[in-house]
């Protein structure tokens, strides 16, 4: 106990300084650093990162020069005088990046400076409305995010300096940080959570002293001379605590975060559609216990097609990236597909109404010629054939496709070339490092087949033939994904599902020189009893229905569907001529996926593939119930660590006092005190603090000054007789003031003290008690 007296009576320990204008600068930045970094996530490096750092900088560092310049003003003039300043000079940081020419004096803002920030907002959402992540960045997109984060930099220095309010700052820099992982399902980065971690650490470690407080400096200089004469509690800091605290978090955060229920559109909350994303995330829609009706459609020639949401050819090792293509308004088409000499065409037309699904894409045949009949604004993409909202929804449509497939004889096919292509290096380019699996069996598949068509249906049948479907093996045995990694335990175990059939064919195919990419979309439907007004058969294409396959590009034909995935669609086969070679067909014998090409056979260089690669996906707005659950509970140990702490401190302190530790007892005491929102300020003395708290609290007597002696002597060691024994248990005093002192004040209160404990946190976000 010696070491606690020397602790309490000894020279007392330097008080920890409040943060001035330059830290509470810094501890700002830091939260916008946590916040805004997320976003290189979904918008490709470019103007937004400096327009968003010379803006938020403009904010931090005006906010930092107005407290310095009013440190001796009065509190009602020195707290607005920050947000203020803070969004004068925000904007004239945006007038600047965004349109001085309009600005008066090329610095301040005029209604021309709003009026284009205005058309920038309105651009930018309609490039997020139809773009897939990452975004180009774009100069709406620059603009757009520069304001944003100005605004976030005022608001966030507002709660965290201003209103000393760090639970809610840490609140609103998880939400805006963990906002574009959510939307394009990149998956918990453990280490922005780590960041986040220390980012809330330094929010409740560090403390500020309220505006004007400079002009009570010789008062408080008079406290802390009292301080120096009186025993009380010691000024210990809170730095063991926060560390304890800081550690939970990152290590609740690297726990929780891969239970999240993410999807591919961000945290599904329960409805029965899905969600159209440009991914290969389809695990959790095909995993869903009950698959939903996507959509409905009608053929002309009573075969149902394989429908295509996006493209994918960029492949980094890790993921395929979804095509980034040009695009036209849909009322102009595709334009035509033309074939060369000697290959036949065949055309078509189809209806579709969809049901359960929703997204910037429309699910649409190959190859679509012309549609019409949707609702909203939309674009075709001519190099892949797929349609993109500008301004609409995939939800509730109703609308024909006009096709046109080009259905070459097994001759023609076997007669043009892949390999020899003249196509674009990413189409055929491979991570630098790859498992050797990958490229030795593509080498033993294909054997002595001499042309790229037999080579690749060798491929096709080995899958087919020597492979499983089972869509929880890659869960099992952690090769969930679509790295090469992945790729090569696919391999190796020989069961997966259509996204690892896909990627493991396009790499071996690569591997072989040849161009590839992977298309997501849907299986052809399903027939079912009902009939049109003209009596042709109603087929239906559920969720769980979501595939991917890929594609190989032929010289003059264009790009070309296999059917890796075993047991699922059509397998590739052309015949001697063009009769069994025809369209996306229902899976019936004989039938086949219909080869593409891209208007005419067109020259792939002139595809626009700045961001290739990966695959088109979807995913479900119903949650699965464990998920859900274990994100809760994970969510609810985060933020119960507190209180957690706090009891650990209370059973510690309590412990202790049972042995007539005196020190412990009074420390919690004060604790006790800080909790409930009540009055425990350092200058009071033991004696002063009990006859106040006997007096205004009605605590008992003989407990409050059994604890006041017991301090006294700890503290003193002078006292005459009276003194209570060495080794006294102080337990039972001590409960029962802190029984009284609970029972005093308000359930609010209560609550309080036990989940956001002050004495832990230092949190004022709640008031104290008036009762």
């Amino acid at each position: 106990m010696s070491a606690d007296i020397s602790a309490y009576g000894g020279p007392p320990r330097q008080r920890r300084m409040d943060g001035g204008p330059v830290a509470a600068a810094l501890l700002t930045a830091l939260g916008l650093v946590v916040a805004v970094w997320p976003l290189s996530a979904v918008v490709q490096p470019g103007a937004w990162g400096a327009g968003a750092m010379a803006t938020t900088g403009t904010v931090v560092a005006a906010g930092a020069l107005v407290r310095f310049l009013t440190r001796r003003t009065p509190v009602w003039l020195a707290i607005p005088a920050v947000p203020v300043v803070q969004l004068g000079a925000g904007a004239i940081a945006l007038t600047v990046f965004t349109a001085q020419q309009a600005g008066r004096g090329w610095l301040l803002p005029t209604p021309e400076v709003w009026r284009a920030i205005d058309a920038f907002f309105t651009a930018a959402l309609d490039e997020i409305r139809g773009g897939v992540a990452p975004l180009a960045s774009s100069p709406a997109i620059a603009v757009s995010v520069a304001t944003v984060a100005g605004l976030i930099a005022v608001v966030l220095d507002l709660v965290l300096v201003t209103l000393r309010a760090p639970l809610i700052a840490a609140v609103l820099v998880t939400a805006l940080g963990a906002a574009p992982g959510v939307v394009v399902h990149q998956g918990a980065n453990p280490v922005w959570f780590i960041g986040l971690a220390l980012a809330i650490l330094f929010f409740l470690h560090v403390r500020f002293a309220p505006p004007g407080s400079e002009r009570r400096a010789t008062a408080h200089d008079e406290t802390a001379a009292v301080r120096r004469e009186t025993p009380d509690a010691p000024l210990r800091t809170r730095r063991l605590p926060a560390v304890v605290l800081g550690f939970l978090a990152v290590l609740a955060a690297l726990i929780v975060s891969p239970l999240l229920p993410l999807s591919a559109s961000g945290l599904n909350v329960g409805g029965g559609s899905t969600t159209l994303s440009a991914t290969l995330n389809l695990g959790q829609d095909l995993r869903r216990p009950a698959p939903v009706t996507a959509l409905t459609l009608i053929t002309q020639d009573g075969t149902p097609p394989y429908l295509r949401i996006a493209t994918l050819t960029r492949f980094d090792g890790s993921t395929w990236q979804p095509d980034r293509p040009s695009t036209v308004p849909l009322s102009q088409g595709f334009g035509d597909v033309a074939a060369p000499e000697g290959v036949a065409v065949h055309k078509t037309k189809a209806t579709i109404r969809t049901a359960g699904i929703s997204g910037s894409w429309l699910p649409v045949p190959y190859q679509a010629t012309a549609v019409r009949g949707e609702n909203g604004s939309w674009n075709a993409a001519a190099d892949n054939r797929t349609v993109i909202a500008a301004n609409a929804d995939a939800a509730d449509q109703n609308y024909s496709i006009d096709t046109a497939a080009l259905q070459p004889t097994l001759d023609q096919i076997r007669a043009s070339t892949s390999s020899g292509a003249d196509v674009p290096a990413d189409l055929r380019a491979l991570p630098a490092e790859m498992p050797a699996i990958i490229t030795d069996s593509a080498r033993e598949v294909v054997g002595g087949a001499t042309t790229d068509y037999d080579k690749l249906i060798a491929l096709q049948t080995w899958f087919r033939a020597g492979f499983r479907y089972s869509l929880q093996t890659p869960v099992d045995d952690g090769f969930d994904g679509t790295n090469v990694d992945a790729v090569a335990r696919f391999l190796t175990v020989r069961e997966g599902y259509c996204v690892h059939f896909a990627g493991a064919f396009a790499l071996m195919a690569r591997s072989l020189g040849m161009p590839t990419r992977i298309v997501v979309g849907y299986l052809p439907g399903t027939a079912t009893d009902r009939r049109s007004d003209d009596g042709k058969v109603v087929y239906e294409v559920s969720t769980d229905q979501l595939h991917s396959w890929p594609e190989v590009y032929f010289a003059g034909i264009g790009w070309v569907p296999f059917e890796p995935t075993a047991t699922r669609g059509v397998p590739t086969a052309f015949t001697e001529d063009s009769s069994g070679a025809g369209g996306s067909t229902a899976p019936s014998a004989g039938a086949t996926p219909a080869p593409t090409s891209t208007g005419a056979a067109k020259d792939p260089k002139n595809l626009d593939v700045p961001n290739a690669g990966a695959a088109g996906a979807s995913t479900p707005t119903a949650l699965q119930a464990m998920p859900v659950v274990w994100t809760i509970l994970g969510v609810l140990a985060v933020l119960l660590i507190p209180a957690l702490i706090r009891r650990l401190q209370t059973m510690r302190r309590r412990a202790a006092a049972g042995h007539g530790d005196a020190v412990a007892a009074w420390t919690e005491l004060r604790a006790t005190l800080q909790d409930l929102g009540l009055p425990a300020s350092s200058a009071e003395s033991p004696r002063a603090r009990g006859a106040r708290l006997v007096r205004e609290r009605e605590v008992d007597p003989a407990a409050m000054d059994a604890l006041v002696r017991a301090i006294e002597h700890a503290s003193y060691a002078r006292l005459a007789s009276g003194s209570p024994p060495e080794g006294s248990d102080l337990r039972p005093p001590l409960d029962a003031i802190r029984a009284r002192l609970r029972a005093h004040v308000s359930r609010r209160d209560r609550i309080a003290a036990a989940l956001t404990p002050r004495s832990l946190l230092g949190s004022r976000l709640l008031a104290t008690s008036t009762s």
